[in-house]
């Protein structure tokens, strides 16, 4: 649950082209608008994460993003309920390559979480990837990421994660393969 003036702090985090650390369905994340690569970068940089890997997109609507899929969205990711899934998806050029890691693929979950899809609703898809230095283990509390990262966030949410223990299934939006449960 996110409080007013905390959501606004997110927004305007958000809008003026910075970074946050949102909780998730199950750890906290860091975050930025899908649009603003630069910051795509900064947040690559600062978990000192293999730019190759690729990150999350996170949406409420499969749509946002039409203009890059390269294949149809499948009738069982439009109407995913309880734990959300991440569904790979093949892309097209014009997919940006600073959110694939250079691959023909994204990755991207459709969010459920009222205070995520609230967030998205105003501000559109958001790079999401957990909130830790890379091989370390993901931050589940606020206290957590203010002593991982400090002043580095442009802005630390007070909510809590959703309470999911378990990372999201992956799944192949071509096949609906199950890759990870």
């Amino acid at each position: 649950m996110l409080f007013t003036q905390d959501f606004l702090e997110i927004l305007d985090t958000l809008k003026n082209g910075e970074m946050v650390a949102i909780p998730t369905e199950g750890v906290w994340g860091l975050s930025c608008r899908v649009c603003d690569l630069n910051m795509v970068g900064r947040i690559v940089k600062l978990k000192r994460r293999d730019p190759t890997k690729g990150l999350i997109v996170l949406v409420n609507h499969f749509s946002y993003l039409d203009p890059w899929y390269d294949c149809p969205i499948l009738a069982s990711a439009r109407q995913e309920s309880g734990r959300p899934s991440t569904w790979i998806i093949p892309v097209n050029d014009s997919c940006p390559d600073s959110l694939t890691g250079g691959r023909k693929s994204l990755a991207i979950r459709q969010v459920l979480m009222p205070s995520l899809v609230k967030i998205i609703d105003q501000v559109g898809p958001l790079v999401s990837t957990s909130a830790n230095r890379s091989g370390r283990s993901a931050c589940i509390a606020r206290w957590q990421v203010r002593l991982q990262f400090g002043q580095s966030v442009g802005y630390v949410a007070k909510g809590r994660t959703q309470g999911y223990r378990k990372a999201s299934t992956i799944r192949d939006m071509e096949t609906g393969t199950v890759i990870r449960d």
